[in-house]
């Protein structure tokens, strides 16, 4: 299912490894290296957003093809579902409240299939840290752990903090790559790797279940 997803999150994995051998290279000249390294951090969080926003793309294409009618799908899978039906309650005129809301608990009662737009993602607010996970693992009914060691819980908040610290201007990626060698940031890479892997295995294994989305 996730076939093209994986095959480009390995080659931006590739492409990671590929950056820090030129920072391993340029290592003691003025800031270049640190500035690599410290980039990392932001092409790492990508492949990771990349890969978790491709996975629930997936999940609810999946879901679509099923065509799963509103009453039979899991409830907290209504959340997204529902998404247009909860819009017009929060942005509608008052004069419609009460309308949009009995139409709402009709459609969930209903036989009429399950259709989210594919482009929905229920962001949390939080940039991808560990409780995105567990928001897309709750609302699907995925199965197990986000990750599969909790040190890696602790690898994602890494990960974002630093992209974010380089992305806002907190930090120039220098500084933040100072803080780093290669063998660290290696290790990070794999991290990153295991996160990603863990993530499509889980969806597709779970995807594939007779009984999913109910």
């Amino acid at each position: 299912m996730l076939t093209g997803v994986t095959a480009e999150a390995l080659r931006r994995i590739a492409s990671a490894r590929s950056l820090l051998r030129v920072a391993q290279a340029l290592e003691g000249k003025d800031d270049t290296s640190r500035s690599a390294k410290g980039l990392l951090f932001v092409h790492n969080y990508a492949i990771y957003e990349y890969v978790v926003v491709e996975s629930v793309r997936a999940l609810v294409g999946r879901l679509n093809s099923r065509r799963l009618p509103f009453a039979a799908t899991r409830a907290e899978l209504l959340a997204m579902a529902l998404d247009p039906e909860f819009m017009s309650i929060i942005k509608g005129a008052p004069a419609k409240t009460w309308a949009n809301r009995a139409e709402l608990l009709r459609k969930v009662r209903s036989t009429t299939a399950v259709a989210i737009n594919e482009g929905l993602f229920p962001k949390d607010g939080t940039q991808f840290r560990p409780s995105q996970l567990e928001t897309v693992w709750s609302i699907f009914g995925l199965p197990g752990s986000i990750v599969t060691a909790p040190r890696l819980r602790g690898h994602i908040t890494e990960m974002v903090d630093n992209r974010n610290k380089i992305a806002h201007g907190e930090d120039a990626p220098y500084v933040v790559g100072g803080r780093f060698s290669v063998g660290e940031l290696d290790k990070r890479i794999n991290d990153t790797e295991k996160v990603c892997t863990h993530i499509i295995t889980s969806v597709t294994s779970y995807a594939a279940e007779a009984n999913a989305f109910q």
